[in-house]
């Protein structure tokens, strides 16, 4: 392990003995008697095995078709339940309750502070700048640029800060964060902290993806997911991409059957050739959505702002959140509140759907807007 990692490491994690699953210890075997497993479950099948067995910790199919897909290799690579899971594994990996932070940049994804929070690690927020880009000034402060200055900035706390995490593009705003941003809170971190980019919208971008630069900064994190451009999630397939030293510790904590059979068939069906032309023909009928969403929406009055994005959502400002929310639930549509958030006071945040669910919005809208 790289000595920074150790240092970054808890001293119970870094000798922590992984739990010996039965699948985990041993990969090959004709007759499984090692797992008290029913022998046998009349009726119910699987394509890659009986559900009566327990699932491989790692599926090496699965590992492989993403690794393919993401272009990395099978051993920087974690599969999980969600981008949920990879938050906590990272949080609970390499922070100890009461003594380390991660640092989050609202407005962002809530699970980052929530994940924290309920270890008992403190999250320290550093806010969006007014154009929804990360305040670099701040974040290199808080990290320091030497071992003294990092003393200095948590002297106050005497907590030391761990991860950092980022989401590109953005839930809730919907923006792609400025790369040359993220490269200096990159360089800023070191050998000092982790960068963990959340990457669950990448599919609307591709471009924007920081998995190319795994080799370069042993210190970056990337999270993705099978939920959004996938349209897979109520499979709850994640994956964690970093360096091999990381992912071998963060296999130490995960669960030992993490991955459900049922999910690996149908991740593996959504990352085969024909299931990826889909994906991609997915994201491409769901831009021209969203484009048409925000020119209906530039129609209404009570809309105050509709901010540009690159997901499959759009975020906007209005003029009364609560009055638009409750009317909408009345009619059977749901849409997110986020004037809760730091910097996004009075905005909601609205899925793109269907064409039908698009239409039942748009008069719901309308019935609003003549009703004001």
């Amino acid at each position: 392990m790289m000595d920074w990692l150790e240092a970054l490491t808890p001293d119970y994690i870094k000798h922590l003995t992984p739990y010996a699953s039965a699948r985990r210890s041993v990969s090959a075997g004709d007759v499984w008697l090692n797992a008290n497993e029913s022998p046998s479950v009349p009726g119910v099948h699987n394509q890659s095995g009986e559900l009566n067995r327990y699932p491989d910790f790692q599926p090496e199919v699965l590992l492989t078709g993403y690794a393919e897909y993401a272009g990395v290799a099978t051993d920087q690579l974690l599969v999980t339940r969600g981008i949920d899971e990879g938050i906590d594994l990272l949080i609970g990996t390499f922070c100890e309750a009461g003594l380390d932070r991660i640092v989050y940049t609202p407005p962002t994804y809530g699970m980052y502070k929530i994940a924290a929070e309920t270890k008992g690690v403190a999250a320290c927020a550093i806010p969006l700048g007014s154009d929804f880009q990360l305040d670099v000034e701040q974040l290199e402060v808080i990290l320091g640029s030497s071992s003294a200055s990092r003393a200095l900035a948590s002297s106050a706390s005497g907590i030391v800060l761990k991860l950092i995490f980022l989401c590109s593009p953005n839930n809730p705003t919907g923006g792609v964060l400025d790369r040359s941003a993220v490269i200096s809170v990159l360089d800023a971190a070191g050998e000092k902290a982790l960068v963990i980019i959340d990457e669950a919208y990448i599919e609307f971008i591709p471009e924007a993806s920081y998995v190319g630069l795994l080799s370069e900064y042993p210190n970056l994190v990337v999270l993705r997911t099978l939920s959004k451009a996938f349209g897979l999630a109520g499979l709850r397939c994640g994956f964690v991409m970093a360096n091999s030293d990381i992912i071998q510790l963060l296999r130490k904590v995960i669960a030992p059957y993490p991955i459900p059979m049922p999910v690996v068939d149908l991740a593996n069906q959504a990352l085969s050739r024909p299931g990826i032309r889909l994906m991609e023909e997915a994201v491409g009928t769901i831009g021209a959505m969203r484009k048409s969403m925000e020119q209906q929406l530039a129609g209404f009055s009570f809309i105050l702002e509709t901010y540009p994005g690159q997901a499959n959502f759009i975020l906007i400002k209005v003029k009364d959140v609560v009055a638009l929310i409750k009317f909408l639930v009345q009619l059977g549509v749901i849409i997110r509140d986020q004037s809760f958030q730091t910097g996004l006071e009075a905005c909601v945040r609205i899925s793109v759907g269907s064409p039908r669910e698009t239409e039942k919005l748009i008069q719901a809208l309308q019935e609003f807007e003549v009703g004001k």
